[in-house]
């Protein structure tokens, strides 16, 4: 059966294309079926920070993998709208496993780095691992080989009585940057910390995750080259109530929630790639939230969309207008999620590869 799809952008394009072996192509002739007249389309939504093989558990699912499970995780995002997923590194390699056995029509498209690396005392003890910061170009190398297109460093850790303190130097960073570009992968950074997300934007660092302490200045460096900031405000909520807000910790996310509040916009406008990520709140299906979370931040419901729409497939490379050649992917709404953020929990039809999910 042939399918043509109308493909109407929040954004203000209009584009109609057919389905040919799972990809966009010029229509020609007559459908069998045409989907999508009357509502608007994106390319996918795109969780730009999640943890598939995580575990819903009171221990916060600190623990390996199961493929099953993580499978699950998968399909239930896409169903959700998710058709790609950014997945910012386990204690194993469950995602990798996950993105050869099961077929693409049947998950997002999956980006991934295998394990965190970070240093002794530097995350959850034994979760990450743990080298020695002088061995960074080698693990990163070794890491890229394993991941799909992402390594994935903790840039620091509390420390009792000292808060966050960083796991690498600047000059450590740069290496990993370096040799991440030789094999043709990303490097994302957890950072926390009041010093470290200076560190990352000077050494080139890609992805900035959390990067509550980013400056004026950071801001300007990352526009420029158009890097990633996946603040995960849902994720630090969290954590302030689960600390305590008049503890130290939550003292600190505080002031850094307020700052981020202060460069949300000011990011958007400067070029930086602001994206949505779930993290450990709930599951990939979640990260509409996320996005939601963002305008209470300061972005317009317009940004909001892009954020966890095009900016995520800009990003990575991929087409984020329907192009001719590209996967035939696109989740549709009955209603512009421009105009009403709270349809995008709520898509209409989720296409994967042509396949109607």
């Amino acid at each position: 059966m042939s399918t043509r799809v109308i493909l109407r952008s929040p954004f203000g394009d209009t584009v109609t294309r057919d389905i040919a072996d799972g990809c966009w192509v010029d229509p020609v002739g007559d459908a069998d079926r045409t989907l999508g007249e009357g509502y608007w389309a994106v390319p996918g939504l795109v969780d730009a920070h999640s943890h598939l093989a995580t575990a819903e558990l009171p221990a916060r699912g600190h623990r390996p993998g199961v493929l099953d499970e993580a499978t699950e995780r998968a399909r239930d995002a896409l169903a959700a709208g998710v058709t790609l997923l950014l997945d910012k590194g386990w204690c194993d390699k469950t995602v990798i496993d996950l993105i050869a056995a099961v077929p693409e029509s049947e998950r997002p498209a999956i980006e991934a780095a295998a394990q965190m690396i970070a240093v002794n005392e530097g995350y959850y003890p034994g979760f990450a691992l743990e080298i020695d910061s002088s061995e960074i170009a080698s693990v990163v190398a070794e890491q890229a080989a394993i991941g799909a297109g992402w390594v994935k460093l903790v840039g620091d850790w509390p420390r009792r009585g000292q808060g966050p303190v960083a796991n690498f130097t600047e000059g450590q960073l740069r290496q990993a940057v370096r040799v991440a570009n030789e094999s043709g992968s990303r490097v994302a950074i957890h950072t926390q910390a009041r010093d470290v997300p200076s560190m990352a934007v000077a050494a080139g660092v890609h992805s900035i995750e959390h990067g509550l302490f980013l400056t004026d200045s950071d801001i300007a460096t990352l526009g420029e080259r158009e890097g990633m900031w996946v603040p995960t405000l849902l994720r630090i909520e969290e954590t302030i109530a689960q600390l305590g807000a008049e503890s130290s910790g939550g003292r600190l996310l505080i002031e850094g929630l307020d700052n981020a509040r202060r460069l949300l916009p000011a990011a958007f406008e400067a070029g930086v790639l602001v994206l949505a990520g779930t993290d450990l709140v709930g599951t990939p299906a979640n990260v509409a939230s996320e996005a939601i979370k963002l305008g209470e931040y300061g972005l317009s419901n317009s940004q909001v969309v892009e954020t966890v729409t095009t900016a995520g497939f800009d990003a990575t490379g991929r087409s984020s207008v329907f192009g001719i050649g590209a996967s035939a992917d696109a989740v549709l709404f009955p209603e512009d999620p421009i105009s009403d953020l709270a349809v995008l929990t709520h898509p209409a039809v989720v296409i994967r590869k042509g396949i109607v999910v």
